[in-house]
Order: structure tokens, then C-alpha cells, then sequence
């Protein structure tokens, strides 16, 4: 995992983690150098020590890279850092096919066609270049802000002769594996067909062919079982595009369509039955219609019953459909045969004439193209007069004889080069990203303390909003992460009511107040803090305080009379300190005797304080003892009370 701000190879700041993947992680990181977003993969460590995994990580970069096309994420940059191995590619904000399939369910038909002739067309621009990419699925197809469908994870392609061995090699998610690759067979153009149909399958009826409890029950039913008809779990379905679904999906890859080009004609044809209603994935409605279309990834969603109420029942309406296709075929047979006639008559052998598509949406100036025997070459550019997905222009012009089979670049208008940036000034750092987002833009949040913006709304934009700028281009968010922090200032020794003072003048409060008895300090003193002195706090932080409080007070014992070792004894077992005095005595039976104690017997004091004793030494004026001769004189004892 690489934490935010980490620099890769001196150029990509990470900004955030997009996602993981069995080879690598993917992040957002912003190009230093070009200044714009891109999306690093960077190769999971431990597979940087197999130079299988190494080698098929670097023929990712190398054959993704030499696919420029708009339905295929480009590739910007590679190398190695931090001991493993990275990708720079094009960061596109979006959904993947699969997450909308999740949610929406099954797609309208015209809408699942339009987008897996997209993928088709990615598909079709890999293989002519020699790249097939083995793991066609939802999950690798994102489908960006203007709903045009991205292809991307080249992780495991195949590009001409330097294809590795299938022995330990990632082989794709089970579900769409073709029966070839799921046995370990050399694989072609005709397995990605394959995963083309299970993709295709999926967006009609909402479920794969096959399901299984493990990777290896499922590829034994792709190589073995025959799928249900894609109308039995999706009624509405015609006939004529089970069979091109069924198709797609044959055991056999000879059986399957001969190639991308054969398989998308005749998806357009099945395309060409469909109301003329709805919403295709690019955005450019066909017409109104029973359809609900839900920006901004442009997927619409099957119908309302309300709206099929209008409609003849399917008896009917297959009848009449019936009717004017017998009508439609005798008209389309006059007319081809009266084209023929006159491309026999005026037509030099080879040559056709480029037809206009100048003003059409991407999708029909292609089809008008492939239908005049020419091949589309679609490229984008912004623009502010032609709206977005229309031809600008094309090459060669309109009327000119060209070779069959000729490329013919279209320019696809971008939409608007630039706009002014909009105001996303106190919104949440979701509602401001989701809102640049909509606008056009590329945002990137960062955080910045503000004493005066509430914790987790915009400060501002850069460039401010206003600022006129193209469409496209980064625009950084400045979130407030709320108060500087503070310092824990130190209160230690204070009384409590200053303690708390000082908390309040440093932007603190006053948590938790405990008591711990302290004879050294006066009751109420600070004897501790918790965050320590000097630690960096959130302001408005909590400072939790220890003060001390006076010990309990217990009965001082009567050591009056008794010897000074017994009296000493007996007051520190009564918890007190004893501290001694001398006085100096005549008395020889009070040498060593406790005589006198403070303070006095049976009074209170605190645990633990102090209890003179003082302790009758001899004088000076006391005759010292004679020596010992044949007569003792013993000293009378005091006479007792009351003797």
C-alpha cells in the first residue's frame, strides 16, 4: 500500500488508491511534469521477483501502448521504482460495465449493442495489430462521463510471437474464459470473440452462461455445456439475436463469427430492427421512446410498465414487424439492384465514393462508411460549435473516389475546449467533486486548516472559480481539515481553576478531573496531565488533569511511657512518620522512654504525616555511678498513685 503524497520515480504524486487487481495496485496520481491526472499500476512486490509475472507486466505497457484508439485506455508511461515496476496510464472517471450491470440489471438491447460494438471496435483495432487481449470481461470495460466505453487491462495480451506459456500464467476471470483458453489451447482474435459474447450475454439478461461453486466447474461447463438461450431469462429478446449471441458463444472457434468485423455487422443489423428509441451509451438519444436514460454514464434502463401500455401485444407486433420487413426487403432489392447497375456502369473496378458524414453522430458516420466498403477512422477534438459526438470534419472529403476497403479519418467533436470553472465554495468535498466532475473538469482534493471553514467543506478552488478553463484539466479542491492544531501547554503545579484557564486560552477543554492523595502537594494542585506537555492536538481537544487531595485522617496511637524503639514501631504501623526529640533527665528510669508525643494521643492528623516523639536522655548534672563495691543502693521506685 502507498500512502498519499508518496512521489513515484520523482514525477507521479499518489493521490488516492483506485483499486487492486491479482497482479498490481492501480492509484490516481497526478503528473508532475505534464501536470495532469493519471492512474499508476504499480506491481505487487512480490511478484517483482518472478520474471514471468515481470515480463508479462512490461508486455502489458508495451502492447497497450501502441494502441491509440478512443475506446481503449491509452498507455502514457513505464518503469521501475521502489525495487518493482510501474504503469502510467490514462486516468478515466467512470463506472465499469460490471458495477452498471450490478445496479441496473439488464440493459435495454439497443443500449447493450451500441456498447459492445464499442468494445468490438477496441477489440478489432487490438487485433489487427497483432494484440489479442485474453481477458475481455465487464470489469476491464469502463464506461466514462460521456458514456463511451473504455477498454483497458491489457495485463495478460498476447502481442505476435512472444507469447509465453500458459503454465502458471493468470488465465482470466472463469466466467468468461473461452473453451480453448480454459483448456490451455493456444488461443486467438476468435477467444476475445468468445468473451465478446459472454459480455453481450450478460448485458441482455443480467447473468453469465455459466455459473459454478469453483473456477474449475465453471471453465469444465465453457468447454462442455450449451448455454439457455439468452430470451429464455430476458422474454423481450428476439429470436434472430439469440442466434447471433449463440453464435459468438460456439465451442468451435471456426463456427464462431469469422472475425470483429463480421460479428458488429451483424449486431448492427440487429440494431437496425430495434425501436428507434432510446439512449446508446455515447449519449445521443435515437429517438423518444418507452426508455429512461440515466446520466451521466448514459445507461438507460428497461422500460416502465406504464409506458408498454400504448404498445400492440407481441403477437401483433411481430406480425406487422413481419410485414414490412417482406415490404422493406422487396424495396431494399429494387434499390441495390438499381446501385449495382450503376456502379457497374459508371464505377471504374475498386473505386468508391467517400460519402458525407460531416454533422452525423460518430456511430452513423461509421456505419455510412463501413456500408460504402470504407473503414471509419474516429479521432477526437474539442469543440465549441459542433456539439459533442458529432463528425467535425473527415479525410478524404466527401465525393472523393477512393480504393475499397480505404481508411477514412472522421474528427469527433470533444464538446466545448474550455469553460469557466465552477463554484463549489462551501459544499462538501463529495458534492464539489461530483459537481467539477459534471462540469467537465478533473478534480483533486487537498486539505488545508481553516479556523473559519467547518471540517470537510471548500475552502476554494485552484484556479478560483470563474477562471476560464479547458475542458478536461485538473482543478484542485481545498478542504478544510477544520483548526490548526495546538500545543499542550503545561500545567503542572497549578491550581485546578488556572489549569483550566490556561486549557481555555490555548483553544482546549478540560476532559476528565481524577483525585490522587498527595501529603507533598496542597489539595487541588495538578500533579499530572494527559496529552503530555508540548503534544500537537486538534483544537477544541479534551486535557485530561490529576489533582491531589489531602489524605484521610486516622487516630494518632498513645506511645507516652513506652521505650522509644516500641513507640517508633507502633506509629509507623499506624501509617505516620515519626520523627524523634530528646530531652535530658535526671531520672534514670525515664532514659529512653518516650515522654511526651505531638501530636498528642487519640488525636486526628493525615495518614502518613508526622509524629514527634520526644525521648528522656541523661543529664549532665546526674552523679555518675560508683563503682561497684560490697553494698548497692537500688533507688527507690516511684510510688504509685494513690500509695
Amino acid at each position: 500500500m502507498i500512502d498519499p503524497d508518496t512521489i513515484i520515480d520523482g514525477r507521479y504524486r499518489v493521490l488516492s488508491r483506485l483499486g487492486s487487481g491479482g497482479m498490481a495496485e492501480v492509484y490516481l496520481a497526478h503528473d508532475q511534469l505534464l501536470g495532469r491526472e493519471v492512474a499508476v499500476k504499480v506491481l505487487h512486490h512480490h511478484f517483482a521477483e518472478d520474471q514471468e509475472f515481470v515480463e508479462r507486466f512490461k508486455r502489458e505497457a508495451s502492447s497497450a501502448a501502441a494502441l491509440s484508439h478512443p475506446n481503449i485506455v491509452g498507455i502514457f508511461d513505464r518503469g521501475e521504482w521502489n525495487g518493482t515496476y510501474y504503469i502510467a496510464m490514462e486516468y478515466v472517471a467512470g463506472r465499469s460495465l460490471k458495477a452498471i450491470v450490478r445496479e441496473a440489471g439488464p440493459l435495454d438491447p439497443a443500449v447493450a449493442i451500441d456498447t459492445v460494438i464499442q468494445i468490438l471496435r477496441a477489440a478489432r483495432f487490438a487485433h489487427r495489430r497483432g494484440v489479442i487481449h485474453r481477458d475481455l470481461k465487464p470489469h476491464n470495460v469502463i464506461l466514462d462521463d460521456e458514456g463511451r466505453a473504455r477498454v483497458t487491462d491489457f495485463g495478460i495480451a498476447r502481442a505476435g510471437a512472444s507469447d509465453m506459456t500458459l503454465t502458471g500464467s493468470i488465465m482470466g476471470t472463469a466466467q468468461y474464459l473461452s473453451p480453448e483458453q480454459a483448456q490451455g489451447y493456444a488461443v486467438s482474435a476468435a477467444s476475445d470473440i468468445y468473451s465478446v459474447g459472454v459480455i453481450l450475454y450478460e448485458l441482455l439478461t443480467g447473468a453469465v452462461p455459466f455459473e459454478g461453486e469453483s473456477a474449475v466447474a465453471i471453465a469444465f461447463k465453457q468447454v462442455s455445456a450449451t448455454p439457455r438461450p439468452p430470451s429464455e431469462l430476458n422474454p423481450g429478446l428476439s429470436p434472430s439475436l439469440d442466434a447471433v449471441v449463440l453464435r459468438a458463444l460456439a465451442k468451435d472457434p471456426i463456427e464462431r463469427y469469422a472475425d470483429d468485423d463480421e460479428l458488429i455487422n451483424a449486431l448492427e443489423a440487429e440494431r437496425a430492427t430495434l425501436p428507434a428509441h432510446g439512449a446508446p451509451v455515447d449519449g445521443h438519444r435515437y429517438g423518444a421512446g418507452p426508455a429512461s436514460y440515466e446520466p451521466p454514464t448514459g445507461v438507460m434502463l428497461a422500460a416502465p410498465a406504464a409506458y408498454l401500455e400504448d404498445y400492440p401485444p407481441p403477437e401483433e407486433e411481430e406480425r406487422r414487424r413481419n410485414k414490412r420487413f417482406l415490404w422493406w426487403g422487396l424495396a431494399a432489392l429494387a434499390i441495390a439492384g438499381a446501385a449495382v447497375a450503376a456502379v457497374l456502369l459508371l464505377s471504374p473496378a475498386g473505386k468508391v465514393t467517400v460519402p458525407d458524414v460531416a454533422g452525423l453522430s460518430e456511430q452513423a458516420a461509421s456505419s455510412r462508411l463501413r456500408h460504402a466498403g470504407l473503414e471509419p477512422v474516429p479521432s477526437l477534438q474539442p469543440s465549441s460549435t459542433v456539439p459533442s459526438g458529432l463528425v467535425i470534419s473527415q479525410s478524404p472529403a466527401a465525393g472523393a473516389r477512393v480504393e475499397k476497403g480505404r481508411k477514412v479519418g472522421i474528427v469527433v467533436s470533444g464538446g466545448p475546449a474550455s469553460a469557466p470553472v465552477v463554484d463549489v465554495e462551501g459544499l462538501s468535498a463529495g458534492e464539489a467533486v461530483a459537481k467539477l466532475r459534471k462540469a467537465g473538469f478533473k478534480p483533486r482534493t487537498t486539505k488545508e486548516t481553516s479556523s473559519t471553514v467547518a471540517a470537510g467543506k471548500v475552502i476554494a478552488t485552484n484556479p478560483t472559480a470563474g477562471t476560464e478553463k479547458q475542458l478536461g484539466s485538473p482543478v484542485v479542491v481545498i478542504v478544510s481539515s477544520g483548526p490548526a492544531p495546538v500545543k499542550v501547554p503545561d500545567v503542572i503545579g497549578q491550581s485546578q481553576s488556572a489549569a483550566e484557564g490556561t486549557l481555555r486560552n490555548a483553544g482546549l477543554t478540560v476532559g476528565t478531573v481524577a483525585k490522587r492523595t498527595s501529603s507533598a502537594q496542597a489539595p487541588g494542585t495538578v500533579l499530572a496531565q494527559s496529552p503530555a506537555t508540548g503534544t500537537s492536538v486538534k483544537a477544541e481537544s479534551k486535557v485530561n488533569l490529576t489533582v491531589a487531595q489531602a489524605p484521610k485522617e486516622i487516630a494518632v496511637p498513645d506511645v507516652v511511657g513506652q521505650s522509644q524503639t516500641l513507640a517508633l514501631v507502633a506509629l509507623g504501623q499506624a501509617g505516620f512518620k515519626p520523627k524523634t526529640a530528646s530531652v535530658q533527665t535526671n531520672q534514670a528510669a525515664q532514659v529512653g522512654v518516650v515522654l511526651r508525643q505531638s501530636p498528642a494521643a487519640g488525636s486526628k492528623a493525615p495518614k502518613g504525616s508526622v509524629v514527634t516523639i520526644t525521648v528522656g536522655v541523661l543529664g549532665p548534672e546526674t552523679t555518675p555511678t560508683p563503682p561497684a563495691t560490697t553494698t548497692t543502693t537500688t533507688p527507690a521506685p516511684p510510688a504509685a498513685a494513690g500509695g
